[in-house]
């Protein structure tokens, strides 16, 4: 079935894919919801069970997303060459389940019917194109964390919005009076300008660069290592930080994988329906790859090491 699906789209022009696409993506979803009862979705939890699971026992988190799921199938992203090396470890890291790691997925396996229009046509898409895929890689009976822990505003309708400041709140509370090591992008500037690291008892970052991250992969882990077991580090570095995360897990270290966060705690803020251009911030989802520099003070004083 898979091969015939992938034969169908070879060989379908891109308008009239662009234009059928979605009925059929919607059929393939509604049959597998009501005639096959979604039997073989993988279990993902909410992300308030999720949030009060990581918070309860004090794991660490790796989130993936569809932006994985392009890198293990050989295709760029806009930040991120595809690299069979980072792919493999993906495709190891998804797959294990040790104690005190929760993996994360998209909640995108079950119903839909809380996304937005341009989420829901996402979500159908991504689930008729990758499920199989997804399912290959993903182990039978475990449970997995919701990577929309750092996404729970704008993919969802207006009614559904209305507990995002609680989803925020929950999971900044993670970092209350913490020691934090941020990792992210030299770009991202995550926290600047809002109050998101506010309750924290200290803020030191690691930029490293804001595309193709994976390349410097080691010189980050050696920089990152030289800071305490303490300390708790928070990553923002695309699908490099889902390796960075497992390898400073296995270290020691506890980490939390908070990409997405930034921009979406943004968008609450200024009642935004959708992404736009934030100030200082690289925004790969738009397209808002050069923002101009930042100079605000605490933000450069926190600057521990620049990797280039």
């Amino acid at each position: 079935m898979r091969t015939i699906i992938q034969k169908i789209r070879e060989h379908t022009p891109n308008r009239v894919r662009w234009t059928l696409g979605p009925y059929v993506a919607y059929i393939a979803y509604w049959f597998r919801m009501h005639v096959l009862g979604n039997k073989d979705a993988p279990k993902v939890l909410s992300v308030n069970d999720t949030l009060d699971l990581i918070i309860k026992n004090n794991l660490s988190v790796i989130r993936y997303g569809d932006g994985e799921m392009s890198i293990m199938q050989g295709t760029d992203l806009g930040f991120q060459k595809a690299d069979p090396a980072l792919a493999r470890r993906l495709k190891e890291i998804i797959g294990q389940n040790p104690k005190g790691l929760l993996v994360c997925l998209p909640d995108l396996f079950g119903k839909l019917e809380n996304l937005a229009w341009f989420a829901l046509r996402f979500a159908l898409h991504h689930q008729l194109r990758y499920r199989h895929e997804w399912l290959a890689l993903l182990s039978s009976g475990q449970v997995y964390g919701n990577t929309f822990m750092t996404r729970p505003y704008l993919a969802y309708k207006a009614s559904q919005r209305e507990n995002s400041g609680e989803v925020f709140r929950k999971l900044f509370s993670i970092w209350r009076g913490q020691q934090v090591v941020l990792i992210e992008g030299s770009k991202s500037r995550v926290g600047v300008g809002n109050d998101m690291f506010k309750n924290t008892a200290s803020v030191s970052r690691i930029l490293g660069p804001a595309e193709n991250a994976y390349a410097k992969l080691s010189e980050i882990f050696n920089e990152a290592s030289k800071f305490s077991r303490d300390k708790l580090m928070l990553l923002a570095l695309g699908p490099a930080a889902k390796v960075l995360g497992y390898d400073l897990f296995r270290a020691g270290y506890r980490v939390i994988d908070v990409g997405h966060l930034d921009m979406e705690y943004e968008m609450y803020l200024r009642n935004e329906a959708i992404q736009t251009k934030l100030k200082y911030k690289y925004l790969n989802e738009i397209n808002e790859r050069n923002p101009e520099e930042c100079t605000d003070p605490e933000y450069l004083s926190q600057i521990i090491v620049n990797i280039q």
